[in-house]
């Protein structure tokens, strides 16, 4: 197994761009931020919300419309998730943990908007997906939205899923997560491996590797984590 150069890494004037592109599709790619607990100890609202900050980019545009590494917000906005309150407690849970270790624990969907306090426009988050981390494991790499395509092949290996880099442009087609490094039980593989088949796909970090098969090479990428998104099962 090799490491080749990841196409989806680092940032591009291509990523510039597009910059500020909404799209809610549902295998969309664009508008994930990483969730922390503001942990500070002062008066609400001005310490006590979160922080948000771009995956897989270096800078955030905040409410006030100033680029920072992370943007501060004194709440969320569920009104469009569709989360219940107790999952809801699984992202605040997620997001505290996120604040005090490495790598990535809590990941939300959607946009900034203003919202009035005495102290000025602070801002609000409106979430429209959450997302957390399964197991423990320490997030590196590229983070991706992953699905099956429509690729067939006589023989493998076969590209038959797409990754998709989130908060960029760019995207490409392999042929197998390796979720070794992830920390996960064989049934939360199995479960993320059934994921890869539905709208939304999955989320995950991780690294390209090569490998070769029948003689063949092809490309696919580590899961150092993977993420489940919230959503509440109807009951029957």
């Amino acid at each position: 197994m090799s490491a080749p150069n990841d196409e989806l890494a680092g940032e591009t004037s291509a990523d510039n761009a597009v910059d500020g592109k909404a799209d809610a599709a549902v295998d969309g790619s664009y508008t994930y931020f990483e969730i922390s607990k503001d942990l500070r100890k002062c008066v609400s609202p001005i310490c006590g919300g979160f922080y948000l900050a771009r995956l897989n980019r270096s800078y955030t545009t905040c409410v006030d419309h100033v680029d920072r590494a992370s943007c501060y917000v004194p709440a969320l906005d569920w009104s469009e998730s569709g989360v219940s309150d107790g999952l809801q407690q699984k992202l605040y849970d997620a997001a505290n943990i996120d604040a005090t270790t490495s790598g990535v624990h809590a990941i939300v969907r959607g946009r900034f908007a203003p919202q009035q306090y005495a102290q000025g426009n602070l801002g609000r988050f409106v979430v429209t997906e959450a997302w957390v981390e399964e197991g423990d494991a320490v997030s590196e790499g590229v983070f991706v939205r992953a699905k099956t395509n429509s690729i067939q092949c006589i023989a493998a290996p076969c590209p038959t899923i797409t990754e998709k880099a989130l908060d960029k442009s760019t995207s490409a087609n392999i042929a197998a997560i390796d979720w070794s490094l992830a920390g996960l039980q064989d049934r939360e593989i199995q479960s993320f491996n059934d994921a890869l088949s539905t709208d939304g796909g999955v989320i995950l970090a991780g690294d390209r590797y090569t490998y070769s098969q029948n003689g063949r090479s092809a490309k696919g990428r580590t899961a150092t984590a993977a993420y489940s998104r919230l959503v509440d099962v109807p009951a029957n």
